[in-house]
């Protein structure tokens, strides 16, 4: 039986990101559907002190921009909507605009004029759709971060932090083990210090050679 999991994101999160490109592997090698739900660390910091403007602009333009392509297109179009956004933003470089979700939003065949609503939000209810997600991972799971998965038993955590996605039956076994670990009621967490930023693997170090 297919198993359903909420896989919270912000689209500007680079963890994010690497471990929702995990999750698509996960998709294909088990049988796991993700429910794509909306988590935004722009209203998470709210009252915690300045915030950049320009910080505050790109982060909501891409949680209201999720948010048009779920109303549009479902689940499957939130899906498709995050995988072109954030390729160009996490592995192209390029800064979020409203210009950058068009054409996110033209390649996967969602109308550009949702792009512009996106962009100006007019009544407010793309970004209430956007808070309704959010209330709910931290009602539900005491959500304090992206990435957060919920499994269909409702339990959640924060994670997994990841520097690069898994392939494959890799991407199978740690699936099957950070589920397994999210299941425990009375585990909590294992951490360490990250010592490389996302997209970047470990350094293969060289190898000594001797006089030739």
């Amino acid at each position: 039986m297919t198993e359903r999991v909420r896989f919270y994101f912000d689209v500007l999160c680079p963890w994010a990101w690497q471990a929702a490109v995990w999750m698509r592997e996960v998709e294909r090698v088990r049988d796991v559907r993700v429910d794509w739900r909306l988590f935004s660390l722009i209203l998470l910091n709210e009252g915690r002190g300045e915030m950049p403007e320009d910080l505050r602009t790109r982060g909501l333009l891409g949680a209201r921009a999720m948010a048009a392509a779920r109303r549009q297109a479902g689940n499957e179009g939130i899906g498709r909507a995050y995988e072109a956004l954030g390729r160009r933003v996490h592995e192209d470089g390029r800064e979020l605009r409203p210009e950058l979700v068009a054409e996110a939003f033209d390649e996967v065949g969602l109308p550009r004029e949702l792009a512009e609503r996106a962009a100006r939000d007019g009544d407010g209810s793309l970004l209430a759709d956007v808070r309704r997600d959010h209330e709910e991972a931290v009602r539900d799971v005491a959500a304090f971060g992206v990435p957060t998965i919920v499994l269909a038993s409702g339990r959640g955590m924060f994670g997994p932090v990841i520097a690069t996605p898994r392939w494959g039956e890799e991407a199978g076994e740690m699936w099957d083990h950070v589920r397994w670990l999210v299941g425990q009621e009375d585990f909590f967490e294992i951490k360490r210090i990250r010592d490389r930023g996302p997209g970047r693997r470990r350094p293969v170090p060289s190898v000594a050679q001797g006089p030739s």
